[in-house]
């Protein structure tokens, strides 16, 4: 015996189905922008200095300031300098040192670029290759038992400097932060020192490419040093982390979405 019926009640469900491939790509485009941004993001937390508050930014400055005032001395305070040019004339050394007590300045500046001379070591304006080339312990750092490269004849010159390398901390996070930028909405959380404010020269750009099985996004940082200030591995991870994230925010989204074509179909 054969059995034959008719289910009624399908063909507003079947006008929804056929429609469920358009309206499904526009929110989970909008939902992996929302990751993406999201990974941009975390990718600034773990670029050097790691975080995102300002501790990193406090630690970074200060151990820039120890680095160059141990390899760049001032004319007026030798510091551990002396010992080089003592080494290389003692005799022309205490000479120095005694017309620097008597307050001879004039005399004293001369003796010095005799000593300087003899001991090897540069005087004058800042020379920054040399804090470059010096840059040999991790993460870019001048080593603890560096000896000082160069004498700087004005004070104000070596402070310069300084403040100037410190503004650059946060140069790569902040290109992190414009690609997440680039994608729309709004990046909340992100300290100024590490925001695309305080280093308007910094890139990143965020690419939208579609295709057959929907959107994909390629986040960039345009800084020139961000290899080195990125770990690899860690941004590997990021993006695992983030793949998963928008996986399950995707499964939950098709399942409410879902849930409703059939309430409306009944």
């Amino acid at each position: 015996m054969r059995v034959s019926g008719k289910v009624t009640g399908l063909d507003p469900i079947r006008k929804q189905i056929a429609l469920f491939p358009k309206e499904v790509q526009r929110p989970m485009d909008k939902l992996l922008i929302q990751e993406v941004r999201t990974l941009a993001v975390e990718s600034a937390r773990i670029t050097l200095p790691f975080g995102l508050t300002d501790k990193p930014f406090k630690r970074l400055a200060a151990r820039i300031k120890t680095d160059i005032s141990r390899i760049f001395k001032r004319a007026d305070n030798l510091g551990a300098a002396y010992k080089q040019l003592e080494a290389a004339d003692p005799a022309l050394a205490r000479e120095y040192w005694r017309a620097e007590k008597a307050g001879e300045k004039e005399k004293a500046r001369r003796i010095l670029r005799r000593l300087c001379a003899k001991a090897g070591l540069p005087i004058g304006s800042i020379r920054p290759e040399l804090h470059q080339s010096a840059r040999k312990a991790r993460y870019g750092r001048v080593p603890d038992n560096a000896e000082p490269l160069a004498v700087i004849s004005k004070g104000e010159a070596l402070e310069r400097y300084i403040a100037k390398v410190q503004r650059q901390i946060g140069a790569v996070k902040a290109g992190w932060i414009a690609a997440a930028k680039a994608l729309g909405g709004s990046v909340r959380g992100v300290p100024r020192w590490a925001n695309t404010g305080a280093h308007k020269s910094s890139r990143g750009t965020a690419l939208v490419k579609q295709g057959a099985k929907g959107a994909r996004i390629e986040l960039q940082n345009q800084v020139s040093y961000a290899p080195e200030a990125c770990n690899d591995a860690q941004l590997r991870q990021a993006e695992r982390r983030a793949r998963l994230r928008l996986q399950n925010a995707m499964a939950q989204k098709l399942k409410a979405m879902a849930s409703r074509i059939f309430r409306q179909g009944k």
